[in-house]
């Protein structure tokens, strides 16, 4: 627990977390510089709700996955197994982020790459497009692959950056 009598608490002075006490933890600011870069001010404290978007965002790229799978165009050849096993990486992550606490991004990192791979290789190949004689949903869902994974990774960027923190992390905001 901390001491809520502190001097430096009661002044909103908040060392924690650096070398000795003697630098600010939350300025982030670069020496010779005098403010933090302007991301670095946005800053959001939501653990569980976050942990539960990345885990949603998975999900979205894997249910993706297997509609395209399911569907009667494959947009490359030999397509299909590779989008069966984006499907079953999809289905474990969410299975062990919805079970476990354990910091998992960096497999969700690697299922969002693989399917933003899938996605390209699909533009080379013959992918389920409208204009190909693919319906208007599996064109959408074809699309979702290409969105789900870029929401992912601008998400994954943001808390490797500090901007946001999943659960069981959190920043310790002083309010």
């Amino acid at each position: 627990m901390e001491d809520e009598n502190s001097p430096a608490l009661r002044a909103s002075v908040n060392f924690r977390g650096s070398k000795n006490a003697t630098q600010p933890v939350l300025e982030h600011i670069k020496p010779g510089k005098k403010r933090a870069p302007l991301l670095r001010y946005i800053r959001i404290n939501l653990p569980r709700t976050t942990r539960l978007l990345l885990v949603a965002m998975v999900a979205v790229i894997g249910a993706a996955s297997a509609a395209v799978a399911l569907s009667n165009q494959e947009p490359f050849p030999f397509a299909t197994p590779v989008l069966w096993s984006v499907f079953g990486a999809a289905a474990v992550f969410v299975a062990v982020g919805l079970m476990t606490s354990a910091r998992i991004w960096k497999w969700g990192l690697m299922i969002a790459l693989s399917s933003l791979l899938i996605y390209i290789g699909g533009l080379v190949g013959d992918a389920p497009y409208i204009w190909n004689g693919a319906s208007v949903v599996s064109a959408a869902i074809w699309n979702l692959t290409l969105f789900a994974s870029l929401s992912y990774l601008v998400l994954f960027a943001a808390l490797r950056y500090g901007m946001i923190v999943a659960a069981p992390d959190n920043q310790y905001f002083m309010d």
